[in-house]
Order: C-alpha cells, then structure tokens, then sequence
C-alpha cells in the first residue's frame, strides 16, 4: 500500500510543468537542509585542535589549553545533560588550563532557557592540572546579574579586568580576563598593569575586537563571540553582513597573527539569532602552546 501511494506521488510530480517541479526540488532542499541544520549539526560535537609555537613561551614544556565558549544554554539543543556532556569531553582532553570564554545563558526565542543555576551547574565539575577560570559575554549581561552572580557562585574565578599568577607545571604564568566589549568598561591598560613580573600572559576576552589593542607582550589571546559565522554557506562561507564585529571577517576564527601576536578565536558551541549551525559543527577548543 505504501509503496503505491509513493508511487502515486511520483506520477503526479512528473506530470508537472518544469518550472513547479524545479520550485518544488528548491524547497524540498531548503527544507532538508534547515532540518540538518537545527536538529543534527548542533548535536556533532567535535573537538578542533590548534598549535601555537611561540618564542614569548618560555616554559620546557607545553601548555594545554581547553577553550569552551558561547554554550548558550537553553533546551533542546544545549541542555544541562548536553553541557555535562561537554564538560566531560573536556576533561577526557586532561587540559592544563580550561577557559570559559562567556555567553552562557541562551536567549533565542525557540525553545526553554535554562535557569542560571542549570545552566552553569555542570561546570563545578571541569577539571583542569592548573585550573578554571571565566570572563562574561555579552547575552550575560542583559539586563539581569543572575547568571554572573550564579558562575560566580560555582568559585569559578570571573576575571573582569582582571590579572592572576598562577603556578602551573613547575612554571610561573598569568591568566588575565577582560570585561566584556559591549556592555561594560574594557580596560586593557589597567588589566596589563596588574602584571608585575615579564611571566607569559594568556588574555582572555569574550569579544576578539579587543585583539587589535592587546600588546605584543601578551603571549596568547583566546576570545569566542563569532560562533564562526554560525551558518557557512558553501563557497561563500560566513555571510559578512550578520557578524558581530566591527571588523568583519578579521577574528571570524581561528588562529590568527598579527603583528607578532597571537589570537585564537573559537568556533563555539552554541546558537543565537536562529537555533541552527550548518557546515560548522559545535567546538571545544584545545590549543598546545609551546
């Protein structure tokens, strides 16, 4: 019976003119890539690797670097078991130092935001040789201090212009985080100031703009906010237009040099705007430093 409704179906589409089946191909299309794109794509976590040979490194050994950035948490796509799940991803990495690169809470319109406390939750259990440590991001700070206040909580260090030294395989480095670009008061200079010895420096920022005002004696530079593009189109990539940088496709991922420094820009791992990712799978981020 089946299968002569689909061919029922069959003689119906062939019996119709050129220009309504070709229309009707285009969204058949359209229709299977948006559903690839909000119900599969978003799922295919993967783990994207980057090494950074740098003489401002000057430790014997290398540094291992998690980043985990734009998880934006809301059900279905980024659930609390989903982000156990990458939390546990992580930590099978066995970093030396996990950053928390900022946006947590979710806020698209499609489905149900997590609580502050849901959602930040499954963090208190990354675990990293040299430590955790945060900065915020942008959707953070709309308006409400819940989701800051309840990272906070997790005695996960929020670094808000802020610079630590911390001892790190026998080696002595800083961590620095700066405030968000957007919504609070970026300040580089006095972040810089707080370092008082010639220590390699790893700036954490949610918004990579601020790269262009970093100095060259930060070692590394580790920000997320671009998501990648979220949607690639083929051939054409990440459409310039819906960025949310001043610069474009500058820091749109990866890493980057520039006048002697170094950026690494993650791909993120959850949505904004519309709930889909295609041709851009969701990331954590693991940088070799040495």
């Amino acid at each position: 019976m089946r299968m002569n409704k689909i061919k029922a179906i069959g003689r119906v589409y062939m019996a119709l003119p050129k220009s309504t089946k070709i229309t009707l191909t285009i969204l058949a299309i359209l229709a299977l890539t948006g559903l690839y794109a909000c119900l599969i794509e978003p799922f295919k976590l993967k783990v994207t690797e980057w090494e950074i040979d740098s003489d401002k490194w000057t430790a014997q050994t290398e540094l291992k670097i998690a980043l985990i950035s734009d998880v934006h948490a809301i059900w279905p796509w980024m659930s609390s078991a989903h982000i156990e799940t990458i939390v546990k991803k992580t930590n099978a990495l066995k970093p030396d130092l996990i950053l928390l690169l900022g946006d947590y809470v979710g806020t698209h319109p499609f489905g149900i935001p997590l609580t502050p406390e849901q959602g930040v939750a499954p963090y208190k259990e990354l675990s990293a040789t040299c430590g955790v440590f945060a900065v915020l991001g942008n959707h953070d700070l709309h308006g409400s201090t819940k989701w800051p206040e309840a990272l906070i909580k997790t005695n996960i260090p929020v670094l808000q212009n802020r610079a630590i030294s911390i001892k790190c395989k026998n080696e002595t480095l800083w961590i620095a985080g700066l405030e968000e670009l957007w919504y609070q008061n970026t300040d580089i200079q006095n972040t810089i100031k707080q370092i008082s010895d010639s220590q390699p420096v790893i700036m954490m920022m949610h918004n990579p703009d601020s790269f262009i005002d970093i100095p060259k004696s930060v070692t590394l530079s580790v920000a997320g906010h671009m998501h990648r593009g979220q949607i690639r189109l083929p051939v054409i990539g990440a459409i310039k237009q819906v960025l949310p940088s001043k610069f474009g496709k500058r820091f749109l991922y990866g890493h980057i040099k520039e006048e002697g420094k170094d950026l690494v820009v993650s791909g993120g791992l959850g949505m904004t705007g519309l709930p889909l990712r295609l041709l851009n799978p969701p990331e954590i981020t693991l940088i070799t430093l040495k």
